[in-house]
C-alpha cells in the first residue's frame, strides 16, 4: 500500500491528478491510498501525525508555498518522495534544494499524464529497490536491513555472509542460488557461483582483468560465466539510478 497526498489550492487540477495518478497505480496492480489537499498547511498537519510515501506538491500556491512546506516535509521524514508540479518552469532550479524526485510541469492534460506515468513507473522502481531484505538467522531469528546497507553477499561451504557496509558480517544457513532469487535484480548482480553485489556500491569496473572495485576498496572478481549477465544488469542499473 502506498500512502499518496496530492496538495495543489486548484481544486479541478487537484481532482485530475487524482484521478490519473490513480488510474496508473491501479493499471500497475499497485494498492494505494490517496489524500487531497487545497492547503499545504492542512497536508502538514496530517503529514506530521503519519507520513506520507509520495506527496504531488504544487509549487505556487497561498502561504505556505510549496517550497515551505518541502522544506517542513524534509524535516518530519527525508524518506517521502517528493515530485513538484507547477505552471512555473523557471522554479525548477530552485527545486533542488529540496532533493525533490521529479518536476512535472503543468501543460495540457495529455501531456501532464504521459509525464504521470513515466515519473510513477520511475518511482515505483525507486521504492522496489528499497524495500528492505529480509535476513533470516538461527531460530528464526530475523533482521531487515536496508538494500544500501549490503555491500555483497559470500557463499562459505554451507553458510552465506552478508557483508555490511559498517564493516560488520553476519552469517547464516543457506544457499546463494536461493538468497539471488529473492532479492531484486535492479540493485543485486550476481557476479560469481560465490558472489552477489549490490551494484550502488560499485566504485569502479575493469572489464579486461573481469573484476569490480567496490566503494569500500575491496575487489571482487566477475567469472566468464556471469560477465554477459553481470554486464547486461549493470548497463541497465547505471541507466536507471546513475
Amino acid at each position: 500500500m502506498i500512502n499518496i497526498a496530492i496538495c495543489d489550492d486548484n481544486k479541478p487540477m487537484l481532482d485530475f491528478l487524482k484521478e490519473k495518478i490513480d488510474d496508473i497505480l491501479e493499471n500497475n496492480g499497485i494498492a494505494n491510498e490517496i489524500s487531497e489537499f487545497q492547503s499545504g498547511q492542512d497536508f502538514l498537519e496530517c503529514h506530521v501525525e503519519k507520513p506520507f510515501d509520495v506527496v504531488f506538491l504544487d509549487i505556487v500556491m497561498p502561504e505556505p508555498d510549496g517550497f515551505e512546506v518541502a522544506k517542513q516535509v524534509r524535516k518530519i521524514s527525508y524518506d517521502t518522495y517528493i515530485i513538484f508540479i507547477t505552471t512555473e518552469s523557471s522554479l525548477v532550479y530552485e527545486s533542488f534544494d529540496f532533493q525533490p524526485f521529479y518536476f512535472i510541469p503543468k501543460n495540457k492534460p495529455k501531456i501532464i499524464e504521459e509525464k504521470l506515468k513515466a515519473v510513477i513507473d520511475k518511482l515505483l522502481l525507486y521504492m522496489s529497490a528499497t524495500e528492505k531484505v529480509m535476513i533470516l538467522g538461527a531460530y528464526e531469528d530475523k533482521i531487515f536491513v536496508s538494500p544500501d546497507k549490503i555491500l555483497y553477499i559470500k557463499s562459505s561451504i554451507n553458510n552465506i555472509e552478508y557483508h555490511l557496509s559498517d564493516g560488520t558480517v553476519r552469517s547464516v544457513r543457506g544457499k546463494l542460488d536461493d538468497i539471488s532469487r529473492s532479492l531484486n535484480d535492479y540493485i543485486f548482480v550476481r557476479t560469481h557461483n560465490r558472489y552477489i553485489v549490490n551494484m550502488s556500491h560499485i566504485d569502479d569496473t575493469d572489464y579486461p582483468n573481469m573484476e569490480i572495485k567496490l566503494d569500500n576498496g575491496e575487489i571482487i572478481g566477475v567469472s566468464r560465466g556471469y560477465k554477459k549477465e553481470f554486464e547486461e544488469l549493470y548497463l541497465r542499473f547505471m541507466r536507471n539510478f546513475s
